[in-house]
């Protein structure tokens, strides 16, 4: 099922995106389309508009879709013009725009946007080496740095304001954007932070085997559940980590792997949203992108058989559905949908999860370049 989820991506869902799903006239990725897949008339988020730059980027680096440097470029030159505030040598990002005309609908700045803003930044430096991306991610971790951290307790305020709880899932996108950074622009200090984040994860996130979701300012564990999903997201990061800086954490990886795999998947074969820490499933409903990263988690531990397992599950619960190229994002544990709609957002997981497996597994072929 590797192979058929690989063609997947390149012969039917890249495609949609570049046809349907951007707006060349306003260079930028509509946020959703219908069950016909026409765009929904929704705020455009900063989170999704970066996510797609590097589905994009991506797509350029391997070959996987036409004219896809050109929309990554056209989509940052956009999503610098109509969400970007520059304040003294720092950048930070609007929430969301209105799609009709381009104002500013969310002024608060997120962490999890600007996390992956940093990421779209390094993927298209990848692919383009443009060096003014690179001054853009430097900006951008200024204002990361001196506005969304904590001074006090440390880690990631989730926004500004900021809220009641901090989460995990901002630290574990931030450390991914870092360990990108990292690769394609050594030398600025990108390393360093990536080391800090998983000293952070040791310290707060990780305990008795347990990836925990939401904390209090000072770190109290303010909900007691975790979620497979990002269990799985994890031991990839873990994985890159150590190939960046050569420090293994095979204890880490094994706890959260293993956890995921014996706790995590419904009788269905499918990956459940939330489990508690005794081993209660507080969500048996499923959704997309869990299963995607259990397909890098898979290749992370060299287990062809789960990763081709979770390609199986997505080709037959969630992809081409309701059109060709299109996602059914979230079904309930019988597998009646729960939404009706096609969110840009889990392209970036489907993406990224069909370029580590096209490298980790000799099951999964080489593709052929898309048709030029």
């Amino acid at each position: 099922m590797l192979a058929d989820y690989l063609d997947w991506i390149v012969t039917s869902a890249l495609p949609i995106w570049t046809a349907r799903g951007f707006d060349r006239r306003a260079g930028r990725f509509h946020e959703r389309l219908d069950r016909a897949g026409h765009p929904l008339c929704v705020p455009h988020r900063a989170m999704v508009q970066a996510r797609q730059v590097f589905v994009f980027a991506c797509a350029a680096e391997l070959g996987w879709a036409k004219d896809s440097a050109t929309i990554a470029e056209m989509a940052m030159a956009s999503l610098l013009r109509d969400f970007a505030a520059e304040e003294g040598d720092e950048t930070s990002f609007a929430f969301a725009i209105d799609p009709g005309t381009s104002r500013v609908s969310a002024p608060q700045r997120d962490a999890y946007a600007h996390a992956f803003i940093l990421f779209a930044l390094a993927a298209l430096h990848q692919a383009n080496r443009d060096p003014n991306l690179l001054d853009i991610a430097d900006r951008v971790t200024r204002f990361i740095e001196r506005r969304l951290t904590d001074p006090q307790h440390g880690g990631l305020f989730d926004a500004l304001p900021p809220p009641a709880e901090k989460r995990q899932n901002p630290h574990m996108h931030l450390l991914e954007a870092y360990l990108l950074l990292a690769r394609t622009a050594p030398g600025r200090g990108y390393e360093e932070r990536a080391a800090a984040l998983v000293a952070l994860f040791r310290r707060h996130f990780l305990r008795d085997d347990v990836l925990f979701e939401f904390f209090r300012p000072d770190w109290l564990v303010a909900r007691a559940m975790w979620e497979p999903g990002h269990h799985f997201e994890w031991v990839w990061l873990l994985g890159e980590y150590g190939a960046l800086t050569g420090e293994t954490m095979e204890a880490e990886m094994d706890a959260l792997y293993c956890s995921a795999r014996q706790q995590g998947v419904a009788a269905n074969g499918l990956l459940v949203d939330e489990i508690s820490p005794d081993g209660i499933i507080l969500k048996p409903s499923h959704r997309a992108w869990p299963h995607s990263e259990a397909i890098k988690a898979a290749a992370t531990r060299n287990d062809a058989a789960f990763a081709d397992k979770m390609a199986a599950g997505l080709m037959c619960h969630f992809l081409d559905r309701p059109f060709v190229g299109g996602w059914t994002d979230h079904i309930a544990a019988d597998g009646t949908p729960l939404v009706d709609y096609v969110p840009a957002s889990t392209l970036y997981h489907l993406v990224l999860a069909a370029k580590v497996a096209a490298k980790s597994f000799a099951a999964a072929p080489v593709l052929a370049k898309a048709a030029s």
